[in-house]
């Protein structure tokens, strides 16, 4: 018996676990942010088209950030089109640290993620969402954040 045969099957069912779908998820993506950093008046955009009608869902940002990232919160603009024509104005903010300034998000070594709820338990139709992120922080070139994502998902 070769040794691959005897790796195989293992590896299979762990391969299985970890990318099997996720039941909640109705929409999910991320864009990076430069290097450079993030301006204020640079919004990060996201459009979904949804296919499906659900009672109740959850609008979360999803951030990624690193340690150059100076702050233990994060303020957030976030203007919503819904596909009614209508529209959304939202101001957040997260915490991402803790007091003694260990971070709050998950992830090993200097790459922490977050995933905070934003709105909850909201009616979704089918129809095209369009989402705008801005940074709402008293600095006009925000550094240390790595990415930003949405994901709207299914609340029980």
């Amino acid at each position: 018996m070769s040794v691959t045969k005897i790796i195989y099957p293992p590896v299979c069912i762990f391969f299985l676990i970890f990318t099997s779908c996720d039941s909640e998820k109705i929409a999910d993506s991320y864009q990076p942010i430069s290097k450079n950093g993030w301006p204020i008046n640079h919004p990060i955009q996201f459009e979904y088209n949804i296919f499906e009608n659900s009672q109740q869902t959850n609008f979360l940002i999803g951030l990624r950030n690193n340690d150059e990232y100076r702050y233990s919160n994060i303020y957030f603009f976030v203007d919503i089109l819904f596909p009614d024509g209508s529209s959304e104005t939202d101001t957040v903010q997260f915490l991402l640290a803790e007091p003694n300034g260990r971070w709050l998000g998950k992830g090993v070594g200097s790459i922490k993620h977050s995933l905070l709820i934003f709105k909850e338990n909201q009616e979704i139709k089918q129809g095209i969402y369009k989402l705008n992120i801005s940074h709402g922080m008293r600095d006009s070139l925000l550094f240390g954040i790595e990415d930003i994502g949405v994901r709207i998902e299914k609340s029980y």
